[in-house]
């Protein structure tokens, strides 16, 4: 049995405030659900089981009144605003993405035309790369447990990690545990987690953390260098997973500078504006702005944040999935020389190398553009049918508009109540 629990706000929070406690509120109970300020700004709600309710009410009025007081004060800085946000629309918004099974908790499948429109992405995205002339790296999924302490993961995100564990190398146990599961058909059993080895290895949460460890120990040239990376992450949110919006199991495209501050931050310059490009190139709703990584709850995140969000070390593409909520589909992160010290990566001549990354979510690309422009192919951009992979060279129609590619063909749109527009 749930209970509703209301925390009463003294004035309303900002527009940075109120994301960070929604972003973070999930994490300190696996039963909390629907977090939700109200439109007045003056409470935050949220559902979490009876056993719970009072127990938990002082960590979250503690956690929002130590968010609001340490960036209540703060406004976004916004270094690039699409075209599309001037007048947004949201033919897609309230309808069930098209293509998309749910396989698990985090997990999804993908097909139709939500992977026509993904494959659409990791393809453009992958042009736009070679612009840098990036080195190609193929990274594991998994990544040594020693890297992510180096790269502070641990302190810094240990709610989001997922270990990858495995039984112990022990003939008892593994005879036990199989012995247990002969006719156990719903998962593992509540004594297996103690049967695991210690994990020496997890599921990769960046794949840039991947590229670091590759040049641990190496002496870069004096212009440095520059990898471009395609890989699977993991990380767990808790009550936040939803959709392709927020996933276990995700995909990322970057590219990772390392050089001195000036370089890597002149080449996070140009990113910005090529991928500012893009965005107006396919009419996708966005803001590039000053964001914040989500931080573990502890008495120095709200610090961390405040650090991040007063020196622009890092920017998120924000977009639209309706007129009231965004979603971060891509990031522009600068390290300074944390990396290059970490894990001991000098610039030939110039010391430890600082490093930038540029992150973009496929599948989080792929929820945008489908709220925005509609699951129906002939409302996207013409840019976008011209480029999809294994379809047919779209002929205009009688009316003007594109015919859905022949991929696409037997797929049929969500409509009536559900699509709407914004007000013009």
């Amino acid at each position: 049995m749930n209970s509703t629990i209301t925390i009463p706000f003294r004035e309303p929070p900002s527009e940075i405030t109120r994301e960070e406690i929604l972003k973070q509120v999930p994490h300190l109970s696996a039963s909390l659900r629907h977090p939700r300020i109200s439109p007045d700004g003056l409470r935050l709600d949220f559902e979490v089981s009876a056993a719970e309710a009072e127990t938990l009410r002082p960590h979250v009025t503690h956690l929002c009144q130590q968010i609001q007081r340490s960036l209540r004060r703060l406004e976004r800085k916004v270094v690039f605003r699409s075209r599309a946000m001037a007048d947004p629309v949201f033919r897609g918004a309230g309808c069930p993405l098209p293509g998309v099974w749910e396989a698990g908790k985090g997990q999804v499948m993908i097909e139709g035309a939500s992977l026509a429109i993904f494959n659409f992405f990791a393809d453009a995205l992958a042009e736009i790369e070679r612009e840098w002339k990036p080195r190609g790296l193929l990274t594991p999924t998994l990544i040594p447990a020693r890297v992510l302490a180096k790269c502070d993961y641990f302190r810094s995100f240990p709610h989001t990690v997922t270990f990858a564990c495995h039984l112990e190398e022990n003939a008892e146990v593994l005879k036990n545990f199989r012995a247990r599961h002969e006719h156990q058909k719903e998962g593992v059993d509540a004594q297996a987690l103690s049967e695991m080895a210690p994990p020496c290895a997890c599921l990769s949460p960046a794949v840039c953390y991947h590229v670091y460890h590759r040049l641990e120990g190496t002496v870069l040239p004096a212009e440095g260098a520059v990898y471009g990376v395609r890989g699977k992450c993991f990380r767990y949110e808790s009550s936040n997973l939803q959709g392709l919006n927020r996933l276990w199991d995700f995909t990322m495209r970057e590219l990772v500078f390392l050089g001195s501050s000036d370089g890597v931050l002149r080449e996070r310059q140009n990113c910005v504006e090529v991928l500012g490009a893009f965005l107006d190139q396919i009419g996708l709703a966005a803001e590039i702005r000053t964001a914040s990584d989500p931080f573990y709850i502890a008495p120095d995140a709200a610090a961390k944040s405040y650090f991040q969000l007063t020196a622009e070390t890092k920017y998120e593409i924000a977009a639209l999935l309706s007129a009231e909520e965004r979603l971060a589909v891509g990031s522009f992160n600068y390290h300074t020389d944390f990396f290059g010290r970490a894990f001991d990566i000098h610039l030939e001549g110039a010391g430890k190398a600082h490093s930038v990354c540029v992150g973009m979510g496929l599948e989080r690309l792929t929820a945008a553009f489908l709220a925005q422009h509609g699951g129906d192919p002939t409302h996207w951009p013409d840019f976008v049918i011209s480029r999809l992979k294994d379809c047919q060279t779209p002929r205009p129609a009688s009316d003007g508009s594109s015919p859905p590619p022949a991929a696409l063909s037997g797929w049929r749109p969500c409509s009536g109540s559900h699509a709407r527009q914004s007000s013009r």
